[in-house]
Formats: C-alpha cells, structure tokens, sequence
C-alpha cells in the first residue's frame, strides 16, 4: 500500500533530514598554541608538499601568502588491533613549525577507541592530547611488550596488546589504550620532530626569528634564540625582542637570550647601551652575563662607559670587581674614569676599597689626586 504525503509533510521531511545534517558532529580536533600568531593564517595562505627523508613519506606545510611557515601536518593511517581484531587509524597529526606537537584532528566520522572497541569518551582526548604533548615520557626508551604486563601461563593466547598495563608504566598512556597511546607517541615525537624542525631552521630569517619570539610557548622562543648567530642581524625588532626577553622575570630565558648575542651584534654603541641599561635592575647572575657578553664587544660604547662610572659607588664587592674587569679587557683607563675608582678608595667596605686600589695601582697613573687617594689608602 502506497503512503501518499501532502506537500507540505514533505517539506518538514527534508527539512528535518537537512536540519539531522547540518548537526552531525563536527570533526574531532585538539590544539595548543600554535608559534605563530592566528592573524597569519589568513585567506591566501597556501599547502605545500615536502617528503619526510626518515619515513619516506609526505608532509604538508601551511604557509602565508607571504610565505612564512605557519605549521605542519601529517596524515596517519594504520591498523591497530585488541585480541586479534583490527580496525584502521586514521589520524591527521600537527607540528608546530619548531617542531613542538601541536594537536591532532580526526575527519569527519573517525573516532578512536579502546579495547573491545569502546570509543574514547572527551577525557580520553585531552589526556592523549596531554600526553603526546609531554615529550619528557621515556615512551620511546621502552618496547611496547615491556609496557604490557605478561599474560598469565593459562591465558598465553591472549592478544599481548590487550593485556593490562603495566603498573608503573599506566601514567603514560590513555587506559585501555596503550598501543594507541604508545604508536602516536613516537609518531609525534619522533624523527619526523626533528625533521620538520631542521626544515623550518633552514627557512629562517631575522623576521621569522622575531615571529616565533613572540611565541606564547617557551619552548618555541627557547628554540629560536638558539638560533641567532653572527649570521643573523639584528633588525629593530629583533633587538627590541631581544632586550624584552632579558628583562624579563624569566631566567632562563634571559640567560639564553644574552648568550645569542656575539659579537659582531656589538659593533652598535647604541644595543651597547640598550643593554647596560639593564644592568641595574637585574639580578645579579643576569648583571654578570651582561658584562661577560659586553667583554666581547669590538669597542666600548663611551656613553655606557659614563653610565657605569655613575654606577661605582652603589656597587657591592663582586658588582664593582665585574665592572672593573669589562675595564680593564677594554683597557679603560682614561682619567676621569681613574679618578671616579679612586673615590671610592675610602668606601668602608675593605673588600670594595681593595679591588678599586688593585685596579689602580696596575695603571701606574702620574695623576696628583689618584695619588693623593692611593697614598691616603695605604696609611
């Protein structure tokens, strides 16, 4: 028997099928912060192809219509299998263009699951997601039968890769997951890491350096101000990125970022001096690295000379031997310098008092007051 529908009953048909459509789930996708800012991600962008030389197989670069790398992506299809029983893989995987994990993203229908084919529930996500992040798990010192506990002697046709976890290795992997977890893991920390970073070294340029600097995550600025060399100049914004870094209340990074700076950057009196004028309000390991840095300069900035010398007398003991020893591997022995350490030759600190005499005394200077100061000294 034939159900004939009104017009209108079937307009509410197809709208409610078009509505169930419009609905369906959109694709599973986890991200963290990416290097570089969204705002480059803009129409015009475009995909390229490159060929991971460790696995023989292809990457695909996002790049903005200027050109700059934005991320990279990798499509995954595999098997993997509980109690002999398999079901595909397919995964699209993201890396930051330092080569940091960047997220993962399922199409449209895909979902992964756990033993007896049970699928992962949102919590399941984000701690795979956490997990493939952390590149401190030793998941790549370990086989994977070590991470399954054996299966006992009755049950030795058990499928390994169903077997519980082993204790001390749970914390490592999503539960009920762990060939999932373990087979992402050094996917995403792998080679290919390595790879793609080393992809993106050899595209650097100072802009692209100062865009990654302005990163959100420490590692990505760690990773580019290793990568600041003699070869590298430094533009305004590098240098004012720079500056900003070692000011910071970050330590490490304010180390790193002194130790980028060679020589050749010095040949500018005014980074000289932008960097001196630091100096005050650092913490002393920070004061210390600055002068070291300094040291290497091919000339001493006069006017950082001058602010120095203003310096001298709220100096403790190992301040005032540092700014002596930058000095003296300059060979700053100009009279007014010479006559504002002698002033500081009847400081009540014996140790202060002591390293700017020994510092005069080397120089040997005829002038009457520094001698007059020196003489006072030593009754």
């Amino acid at each position: 028997m034939k159900i004939a529908f009104s017009p209108f009953l079937k307009y509410i048909f197809i709208g409610v099928l078009l509505s169930s459509f419009l609905q369906a789930d959109p694709p599973l996708k986890y991200m963290k912060a990416s290097t570089i800012n969204e705002s480059f991600v803009t129409e015009g962008s475009f995909q390229e192809t490159i060929k991971d030389n460790i696995t023989n197989e292809p990457v695909y670069i996002q790049k903005s219509k200027e050109g700059i790398p934005l991320y990279y992506r990798k499509i995954i299809r595999d098997d993997v299998c509980f109690d002999k029983e398999c079901r595909k893989l397919d995964i699209i995987i993201y890396w930051n263009i330092t080569g940091r994990y960047l997220g993962f993203e399922l199409p449209e229908g895909e979902f992964l699951s756990k033993l007896d084919h049970e699928p992962f529930v949102e919590s399941e996500y984000q701690r795979l997601h956490a997990l493939l992040a952390d590149s401190s798990i030793p998941l790549d010192a370990v086989s994977f039968e070590e991470l399954i506990e054996k299966p006992s002697l009755k049950h030795q046709d058990l499928d390994a890769v169903s077997g519980a976890t082993s204790k001390s290795l749970a914390e490592m992997v999503v539960k009920g997951a762990a060939y999932t977890t373990y087979k992402l893991w050094n996917i995403v920390n792998g080679p290919t890491m390595d790879f793609l970073s080393k992809n993106t070294e050899n595209q650097l340029t100072a802009h692209l350096i100062h865009l990654i600097l302005q990163s959100p995550e420490s590692f990505d600025r760690v990773w580019a101000l290793h990568k600041i060399n003699s070869s590298v100049p430094l533009t305004p914004d590098l240098e004012n990125a720079l500056l900003e870094i070692i000011s910071s209340d970050d330590f490490y990074l304010s180390y790193t970022a002194i130790q980028a700076i060679e020589a050749v950057h010095l040949n500018s009196f005014e980074f000289q001096e932008r960097l001196f004028s630091l100096y005050k309000n650092a913490n002393h390991s920070i004061q210390k690295e600055l002068l070291k840095t300094l040291m290497e300069a091919p000339v001493l900035s006069p006017k950082l000379v001058g602010s120095s010398k203003g310096l001298l007398k709220q100096l403790n003991g190992q301040q005032l031997e540092n700014i002596l020893a930058l000095y003296a591997r300059h060979s700053i022995y100009d009279l007014e310098t010479c006559r504002a350490v002698a002033s500081i030759l009847d400081n009540e600190n014996p140790f202060i008092s002591k390293k700017a005499y020994h510092f005069l005394v080397r120089i040997k200077s005829k002038d009457e007051f520094i001698q007059e100061r020196l003489k006072a000294y030593k009754n």
